[in-house]
Order: structure tokens, then sequence, then C-alpha cells
């Protein structure tokens, strides 16, 4: 059976804590001709530490409702987070990960390729800054998810973010991540409370 449920609005607002306990408000300040502020570097070590919470742990979406399989199991690593930013780097993909998680990344270990820009990459980091509570509640998922180029065995959403995930043997591994609600309406869409588990 389908669960077709439209996408919830949450207007709770999170803070993150930066290492030697300084807190760090995640929201962005606007200067008096209305642009927005955003310290790309501040939120790529604030999004690692998020990040940081769901590795070793395993995410089990299950589901007798769920058509291709009933249970899906995902992972993220560290060698996914450089992608899921959006940045181009010359580091190791785990060497630019450990160096925004302890905060000493700097300007020019990053830099913007031609299909991700500034406006893409910050896009992408206001996602990832929450998204180590990301699978703490109940969320939306879809199966066989496309979104233009763009294809996934299945797809996750809190109504406000999208994660697709794709095949890494054992694991389903994060391939995207998107701002908004990006399910298509016209296929099933099941409301389904994620298990977690340390490894």
């Amino acid at each position: 059976m389908s669960i077709i449920i439209h996408p919830f609005i949450s207007d709770q607002r999170f803070n993150w804590y930066r290492r030697g306990g300084a807190l760090k408000n995640a929201f962005f300040r606007i200067m008096d001709n209305n642009e927005e502020i955003f310290d790309i570097k501040s939120a790529l070590i604030l999004s690692a530490q998020s990040y940081f919470k769901l590795l070793r742990v395993e995410i089990v979406i299950s589901s007798h409702d769920l058509i291709i399989k009933e249970v899906y199991r995902l992972r993220f690593f560290k060698e996914n987070f450089l992608h899921l930013t959006g940045v181009n780097t010359d580091l190791k993909k785990k060497d630019f990960f450990d160096k925004c998680l302890i905060g000493t990344i700097n300007e020019n270990d990053y830099k913007f390729g031609p299909y991700n820009d500034r406006k893409t990459v910050k896009r992408k980091l206001k996602q990832l800054l929450n998204v180590g509570n990301f699978f703490d509640a109940a969320i939306f998922v879809q199966e066989n998810f496309v979104k233009n180029k763009i294809i996934c065995n299945i797809a996750t959403c809190d109504g406000k973010c999208t994660i697709g995930f794709v095949d890494n043997k054992v694991y389903l591994r994060p391939k995207t991540i998107l701002s908004n609600n990006h399910l298509d309406q016209n296929k099933p869409i099941y409301l389904i409370k994620p298990k977690k588990h340390k490894l």
C-alpha cells in the first residue's frame, strides 16, 4: 500500500557547537541591502561536524509497502562528503573531510567548479548543516528517484531537504543533496521511521 503524504514544514531552529565549546548559530546575517552573508569555510566545518554523527552508523529503512525492496541499508562515508558539498579540491576525499572536521580547512583548499558555483554550493551546505539529525524522525521515502540527470535507488526527504542514495555493494551511499522536497508526487511516497545502529 502506498502512503501519499504532502511534505511538512518545520520552523524548528538548530544550533551547532564548534569544538572548544563556542556556540555557533547556523542562521545567517542579512545586510542592510538584503544581501545574505554566508561563510563557506565555516559552513564546511559545521557540516563536517554534523556529518560526523552519521559515520559508522547503519541506517535501515524498511517497510512491507516498499515495492522494489523491503529493506534498504544506508551508510555515510568520509569519501562521500566532498561530493555533497559541491566544491572541488586537490586534496584526497578523506583528507578534505578530516580538515573540515577539525577546522583546519582554508580557502586555498577548495574552489568552485563550472557546474557548482558559489550559489549552488551555498544551497548544498545549508542542507548539510543539519544532516546529522536528518534520520532522527520519520521521513518520506521514494524508490527509483529521478531528478534531471540524477538517478537514485531511493530518495529520502524531511520536507525541507532531499537526499538521494545509490548502490555501494552492501549499503547505499549518498549521491545528492537538494534543497526542498523533490520527490515525484506522481509516484508512491512512503512515510517511514528509520532505524539507526552503531557499527
